[in-house]
Formats: C-alpha cells, sequence, structure tokens
C-alpha cells in the first residue's frame, strides 16, 4: 500500500498582484503601476469590510439608474435603454457625490495593504465640485496653444494635415491619460495625523506651466499655474516617476473606459492609489535616511 502523496503547495499569487515595495525605474515600475489596479480589486474582494464600503456607491448609484428607467419607459428593451442613457450621462457624478465614502475606503484600506494607519482626508462637497469645475476647464484649454499651432502648421503645410491630426489626436490621449492619474492619485491621498497642519507648498510649477513660459503665453500659463493649485502634489509625482504614472494610468483608464465598469471598479482604482502613494512615500522616506546616513560626519 502506497502512501498519499502530500497536496501540491499553492502557487504563490503574483508578486506585482500582492502588496509590496516600489520596484526599481524603468520597465519594472511601468509594469508594477500597470498591474496596481487589479491589486486594489483582489484586496477589495478580500477584504470583507473593504467590499462592503466599496459596493455601497455601487448599488446606491445603480438603483438610482434603475428606478429612472422603471419610471420612464414600459417596455423593457426602452428601460434598458434608458438605463444605460442614465448610467453614461451621470458618469462623472460618483466622484462627487461618493467622493467621501471613497476616502473613508482610502484611509481603511491602508492596514489591509501593510501601510501605517491614516485618516480620510475630506473635503466638503463645495470643494468637490469646484475641483471637478477646475480639472474639465484643464482638460479643455490646456492644450489649446498646441492645437492652434498645429491649425497654422496645416494651413502653411497642407500636404502633412494628416499627419498633423495623428499628431494631435495622440497628444490629447496623452493629456486625458495625464488627467485620469492626477485625478485616480487625488482620491487615494489620506491624512497623517503625525504631520503638521500647515505645510509650506514645496512644489514647482507643473510641466504645463513651466512649458508656457513664453512672453505671448506669460498670462497664459499664470491661468493654469492657478488652475492646477489643487493637483500640484499629484503633478510632481507623476513628473518624479513617469514610467509608473504611465502603467498607473494604462491600467486605470482601462478599468474605467465603460461607464458601468467605471463606477464598479473605481473603489479599486482608489485602493490601487493608496498602495502606490504610500509605496512611493516610502521609498522616498527610505532614499532621504539614506542619504541623511551618507552624508553625516563621523564621530570622532
Amino acid at each position: 500500500m502506497t502512501t498519499p502523496s502530500s497536496a501540491p503547495p499553492a502557487p504563490a499569487p503574483l508578486p506585482w498582484l500582492s502588496p509590496g515595495p516600489l520596484p526599481p525605474r524603468g520597465v519594472a515600475q511601468l509594469a508594477w503601476g500597470l498591474a496596481q489596479p487589479l491589486l486594489g480589486l483582489r484586496v477589495i474582494v478580500g477584504d470583507p469590510a473593504l467590499l462592503r464600503a466599496a459596493a455601497w456607491p455601487v448599488l446606491l448609484f445603480a438603483g438610482f439608474c434603475v428606478l429612472v428607467a422603471m419610471g420612464a419607459e414600459d417596455d423593457a428593451s426602452a428601460r434598458l435603454e434608458v438605463f444605460l442613457d442614465t448610467l453614461v450621462t451621470l458618469a462623472p457624478a460618483p466622484v462627487i457625490l461618493f467622493g467621501k465614502t471613497y476616502r473613508r475606503l482610502a484611509a481603511a484600506a491602508r492596514v489591509p495593504l501593510g501601510l501605517s494607519p491614516r485618516t480620510a482626508d475630506m473635503p466638503g462637497l463645495r470643494s468637490a465640485i469646484g475641483d471637478a469645475i477646475r480639472q474639465a476647464i484643464l482638460l479643455g484649454i490646456g492644450l489649446v496653444p498646441v492645437w492652434l499651432a498645429f491649425e497654422l502648421a496645416q494651413e502653411l503645410w497642407p500636404a502633412g494635415a494628416d499627419a498633423f491630426v495623428w499628431v494631435a489626436w495622440a497628444l490629447g490621449g496623452f493629456w486625458a491619460l495625464h488627467w485620469i492619474v492626477v485625478e485616480a492619485l487625488d482620491n487615494g491621498h489620506t491624512v497623517d495625523p503625525a504631520a503638521p497642519s500647515k505645510q509650506p507648498d514645496p512644489y514647482a510649477d507643473p510641466w504645463f506651466v513651466q512649458i508656457y513660459q513664453l512672453p505671448l503665453l506669460r498670462r497664459f500659463s499664470g491661468l493654469l499655474r492657478r488652475l492646477s493649485r489643487p493637483w500640484r502634489r499629484e503633478l510632481q509625482l507623476v513628473a518624479r516617476h513617469p514610467e509608473l504614472a504611465l502603467g498607473f494610468g494604462l491600467g486605470v483608464a482601462a478599468i474605467i473606459a465603460v461607464p458601468f465598469a467605471a463606477l464598479v471598479f473605481r473603489p479599486a482604482a482608489v485602493v490601487a492609489a493608496v498602495h502606490l502613494l504610500g509605496r512611493v512615500d516610502e521609498a522616498a522616506g527610505a532614499a532621504a535616511a539614506s542619504a541623511t546616513v551618507v552624508t553625516a560626519p563621523a564621530t570622532p
């Protein structure tokens, strides 16, 4: 009689789908950033408290869309069409209406992600609406000088019009992806109770303000500076970690491209942002501590 063999060990999860430190710069950070929304989804599904918190906005908003559809039409196919139209039309609303829920989710996710506990950053409804308006204006006017330059180039060189159109669309897509990253990171911010309540602004002007520092565009760059002030910390992170921001942006864009999917998976993007911000802060703290040790004078 043979002895039964032991069960094979369970496969270890992929390292980038589990909470862990920030990898080195380059392709590793791009892939790590790309995997963060899946990590966020995995952490939410594995934690009942986070799952309940994440499900509340989804059920409430979907229920509202169902009620609108039920009251508008009698036919099932017509109700489905109204449901989808309402969902698409009001797709940006959950970010504003459930902003505090997402902020509480961000604070609750830190410990399951292996990070130190923090409290939720709770902006008011007026602040959330104002930020949404500012971001919409930035999205609309940020590339206006670039578009005007392309229009002029097409007039001067009609043969290259098709190429200019493709380049313009590529820049527009990059600009939209840039702000997807910024908004997702903003939703993942928490408050360190030990940090001083009032701190000086250490952040430099973002890149899209600096490139317009020309005599004819100085007023325009000043407008962009004022509009972008609420997101200085996120913009600096994007500038310092471009590969990480690109991967994270592509991952978030993939899960929020469809309106209903955006509603369902937005909490995963919030938790992913919490993990990314926490690991970037850890890496920055470790680098600062290492620099302090290296530069400290030897004790006689």
